[in-house]
């Protein structure tokens, strides 16, 4: 983490191993509130000491501490407002060109998701946990793992069907788009 954890902060972890990462905004108070999928574990889980999280809550928004929240994983803060050339250059799903609201109503608009007055069910591909984040930042959402896991499905597809150099052809101009569009 470059910089210091500010509430209205977008945070972010690694899972399982780096497939994906688990997105949520910090709210103060070492809290989060995060949007989450539903739980893979067998069994309930005794609740957390710090904040009572009985971490087994399916697909809705939820606030935890940050310890919960991390899962032993390592904090990220995703950042706004990057410059073009930054933006390139870093992991997709990391930052972002659009500025983020302010921090007082980041931290309103995922309140009022937490107490239900804004509709938020998780779905991986229209509504997840970046999705979330991202909204609340800056009132559209966006989940950039979701649009790589799309394109690289895609580029399987191609592959097996038109052939390996049609497929690098087509990779070529997904990333020749990505870069244009930033």
């Amino acid at each position: 983490m470059s910089r210091r954890l500010e509430p209205g902060d977008h945070i972010y972890c690694k899972r399982k191993g780096g497939l994906y990462d688990h997105h949520g905004i910090y709210v103060g108070d070492y809290m989060v509130i995060h949007l989450q999928g539903k739980a893979k574990k067998s069994k309930p889980l005794p609740p957390c000491q710090k904040c009572g999280n009985k971490r087994v809550i399916n697909g809705e928004i939820a606030k935890v501490c940050v310890d919960c929240f991390l899962d032993g994983e390592k904090l990220e803060i995703f950042d706004y407002g990057v410059p073009p050339s930054e933006f390139s250059a870093r992991r997709s799903g990391t930052c972002s060109q659009r500025h983020s609201k302010p921090p007082s109503e980041v931290i309103r608009t995922a309140n009022d998701f937490l107490r239900g007055e804004s509709s938020a069910a998780y779905d991986w591909f229209y509504n997840n946990c970046e999705d979330f984040a991202v909204y609340c930042k800056t009132g559209s959402n966006g989940s950039a793992q979701v649009g790589e896991v799309i394109a690289a499905a895609g580029l399987v597809a191609c592959a097996t069907l038109l052939g390996p150099v049609t497929a690098l052809g087509f990779a070529g101009a997904f990333v020749l788009s990505k870069f244009l569009r930033r």
